[in-house]
């Protein structure tokens, strides 16, 4: 394989397991002999990622994607509590970009930190839910296609990102470029190994069908990866730690719960995708509304009055703290990390 890899520049990788990537096509993950980075290959293009990420990705009765977004909106918010206080601590005013930014969320919450803050994402119902329901601009593009100005932004937020995209390499340059000299990124990615070991344990039995990769995750980083990416690509590290300790720990195998990591595909064809991009581009947003009135039923129907008290935050935080580690240890299932650009 002559394309190299994003982390040593190798140029033979082996592949090491057939994944069904969301249900949609068949791919192979490579692993460098060089370093032992794991990652989709060939690469996919632009449209080809973002034809993974249709309407139905964000829809809880669906078989792919992300099955609980509604749940979700009050983690974000609770996240949203500190990240304002932080966002406050360096100025009273500044320019926030969340990349991946998905329904908005994060977005709203962050919007009473006194910020400008604004969002990007490929998929066309989240740029569309964002935008209607927040307020909030967001480009429904990639990072690389909005094409925004140098040093534009204070901060920039990347959680369960990078895994996402093609070149990871190219991708953190270019978020280098947006970020003002001192500026900071906030990135969370998962674990490689937490991700890819029940798909290995699952490939290893008898199948006619390879297990499913349902969230579209590309790239698989362990810790060395990271750290050798982020200082390559002009960023100094200030934390990285583990965070879920126990969801990792299941993922590994070393508690019971390997399993449920796992889906079967019913179906898969290499040469299908859905063409939900350019299908978007001719008929607007019809048929996004129903979507988005079920997010919204359900948002409202999981509500509890209690978690927007921010005693239950603190609560909430104090008992996520006991569930991560120094990331040395590799164990749980994402490493969250605190960056700044030299």
């Amino acid at each position: 394989m002559s394309d190299p890899c994003d982390i040593c520049a190798a140029t033979h990788l082996d592949p090491v397991l057939e994944v069904s990537l969301i249900g949609l096509r068949r791919v192979h993950v490579h692993r460098c002999r060089g370093c032992g980075f794991r990652q989709v290959r060939p690469r996919l293009t632009v449209d080809q990622i973002k034809a993974l990420y249709p309407s139905e990705y964000f829809d809880a009765a669906s078989p792919v994607g992300y099955a609980d977004y509604a749940r979700e909106f009050q983690r974000r918010q609770r996240e949203a509590y500190f990240l304002n206080r932080w966002l406050r601590g360096l100025g009273p005013a500044g320019r926030l970009l969340e990349v991946g930014c998905a329904l908005g969320f994060l977005l709203h919450g962050l919007k009473r930190s006194g910020w400008q803050v604004q969002g990007v994402d490929a998929s066309a119902f989240a740029a569309y839910y964002a935008s209607t329901r927040y307020t909030v601009p967001v480009a429904c593009a990639t990072l690389e296609e909005a094409q925004f100005p140098d040093a534009r932004f204070d901060v920039i937020i990347q959680k369960d990102l990078l895994e996402h995209v093609a070149d990871p390499r190219a991708h953190l340059e270019e978020t280098g470029r947006l970020l003002r000299p001192g500026g900071w990124l906030r990135l969370v990615t998962p674990n490689g190994e937490a991700n890819l070991r029940p798909l290995l344990a699952a490939s290893r039995a008898a199948s006619a069908t390879p297990p499913v990769l349902d969230q579209g995750h590309l790239s698989f980083f362990d810790r060395r990866h990271l750290g050798q990416l982020f200082e390559e690509c002009g960023f100094r590290c200030h934390r990285m730690r583990m965070v879920g300790i126990v969801r990792g720990l299941r993922a590994l195998g070393h508690l019971p719960g390997q399993r449920r990591f796992v889906r079967s595909a019913t179906a898969c064809d290499a040469e299908t995708s859905v063409g939900e991009p350019a299908a978007v581009a001719e008929r607007g947003t019809t048929g996004f509304d129903a979507l988005a009135a079920r997010i919204d039923q359900d948002i409202a129907r999981r509500h509890r009055g209690f978690k927007n008290w921010p005693a239950y935050f603190h609560y909430h935080r104090a008992m996520k703290r006991l569930d991560s580690l120094p990331a040395w240890c590799e164990i749980g299932y994402d490493f969250e990390c605190l960056l700044q650009r030299t």
